[in-house]
This record gives structure tokens, C-alpha cells and sequence, in this order.
């Protein structure tokens, strides 16, 4: 059974109580996930016997603004970040606790497999023959957007 993603409204509100102000985030066409940009981010959201349900990415604006949020960074630190195409072990860590919490929203659904995120990894473009390739043609998608200090962000969730 494939995995049903979370309300919007259910996510922005979460991502909201957790960084501590209304997210950016609005729904939205997201980027080419064929064609990442330096700085991008996939979160796996693994169930029974560590078999993959979903994952979560996010470009570097979108990392920077959720983890950086979170640990109360300042903007010129997030900035710095950002020019320099990578976003910091505690900025990842950060974003990592917010997704573990979001995970709950999946866990809640009547039906949805019991999930837990991996570890955040840099995004890479999986092949043909990985066991992850659904990524590039996955069967649901929600993309949100949004205007950050930094650019446009994009935070992705997809799912088999």
C-alpha cells in the first residue's frame, strides 16, 4: 500500500509550532528532482523491516530556513551557508528533528505503514537500477514553496 502524505494543513501548522513562526511554505510546483541544485537534502521515511515508504527532500534554502529556525541561527550565519553551497551539521541535525516530528502526522493516518526517518543525506540523483530510482517518478508528490531570506525554497514529500 503506498503511503498517504499528511494534510497541508497538518504540515504547515507543525513546521509553524516547531520553528516558532507561520512557515513560508504554500503548495506549489517544486523543483526537477533530476536536476538538484548544490545543497539538497532527502530524508527517508523507512518502515517495517527498513523497507523505504517515503522520503522528504529539500533544496538548501529550505533546509537553512527549517534547521536554521530551529536553532535559532542568525540569518548572516544561514546566509554564509548558503553562499557556500552546504548547510552545516547542526543546520542538518535540525532539520532532521523537525521531519522526525512530521513523521507523527504520517503515523497518525489510518492505514499508513508506521514510519521513521534515516538520517538526512546530500541529495543525489539516483540510477536506474537503485532501489530508490521511484524517486525520480514517484506516485504521489506534494511540493511546498516558498520566498526565503535566501531564494526560493522547496520542501518535497513523496512517496512509491
Amino acid at each position: 500500500m503506498t503511503l498517504t502524505l499528511p494534510e497541508t494543513k497538518e504540515i504547515l501548522d507543525l513546521v509553524a509550532l516547531l520553528i516558532d513562526e507561520k512557515p513560508v511554505f504554500r503548495p506549489g510546483q517544486g523543483w526537477d528532482l533530476t536536476q538538484p541544485e548544490p545543497g539538497a537534502y532527502i530524508t527517508f521515511l523507512q518502515g517495517r523491516d527498513n523497507a523505504v515508504e517515503g522520503a522528504i527532500i529539500t533544496d538548501l534554502a529550505a533546509t537553512l530556513y527549517i534547521g536554521g529556525k530551529l536553532i535559532l541561527l542568525p540569518e548572516a550565519s544561514l546566509k554564509d551557508q548558503f553562499q557556500s553551497g552546504e548547510a552545516d551539521e547542526p543546520v542538518v541535525e535540525a532539520l532532521n528533528e523537525v521531519i522526525n516530528n512530521l513523521r507523527t502526522l504520517y503515523n497518525n493516518i489510518d492505514l499508513n505503514p508506521h514510519v521513521a526517518p534515516t538520517q538526512t543525506f546530500p541529495y543525489q540523483v539516483p540510477g536506474p537500477d537503485d532501489f530508490v530510482a521511484w524517486v525520480l517518478n514517484p506516485s504521489k508528490r506534494i511540493d511546498y514553496v516558498g520566498q526565503t531570506a535566501f531564494g526560493p525554497a522547496a520542501l518535497t514529500l513523496i512517496a512509491p
